[in-house]
């Protein structure tokens, strides 16, 4: 009796394990959040150590935030196809949804508006998820390019052409950002 066989490439290729795509998803939410935490902190204090916030975040956050899908892809090579997709889109969707809840946070409900804003926080909804799937859409489908490219064993290039698109999303996503700032107005009381 013959046995039915599999070709892996047809299966997407070897099943990597729950616990190396937990770790293929952990990873770069850990790089995501690491950036996000370290920008806060050094826009809380002005001055980390010897430097200013902005120096700060141009050697420390940004480069961060650069590696974050060159980690990503990296750790999803030993992924078949669908886990490879899987771990993508999971880490876009996390990534998209901390994305569009800060960027609601400041301008649907700023903390610089002691009355609120005129128009309502709801009305901001749509721009930001616009935003947000911008983030993590790009930081998934860039994950996805370094994967691609390490698995063709040309390792280098895929960190340089990683990072550099990354900076591309970057530039992309604060072009969405000032273009849906429109409307963020702070209420102002009349005088009593």
């Amino acid at each position: 009796m013959a046995s039915a066989s599999v070709d892996p490439a047809r299966a997407g290729g070897p099943r990597a394990g729950n616990a190396k795509v937990a770790l293929g998803v952990g990873l770069p939410l850990l790089f995501t959040a690491a950036a996000y935490c370290l920008w806060w902190i050094s826009d809380q204090l002005v001055v980390v150590g010897p430097v200013d916030r902005a120096t700060f975040g141009w050697i420390v956050v940004v480069p961060l935030w650069l590696l974050t899908p060159v980690v990503a892809g990296f750790s999803w090579t030993t992924f078949s196809t669908p886990e490879t997709r899987l771990a993508a889109l999971i880490v876009g969707a996390i990534v998209a949804a901390g994305t569009a809840l800060v960027y609601w946070q400041s301008i649907g409900t700023p903390f610089d508006c002691g009355f609120g804003t005129v128009t309502p926080p709801i009305d901001f909804l749509p721009q930001t998820l616009f935003v947000g799937v911008i983030v993590g859409g790009g930081l998934a489908l860039d994950g996805l390019l370094v994967a691609r490219l390490a698995r063709l064993s040309v390792r280098w290039w895929a960190v340089v052409i990683g990072c550099l698109t990354e900076v591309v999303m970057v530039a992309l996503a604060f072009v969405a950002l000032l273009v849906t700032w429109e409307g963020h107005t702070c209420f102002v009381p009349p005088p009593a």
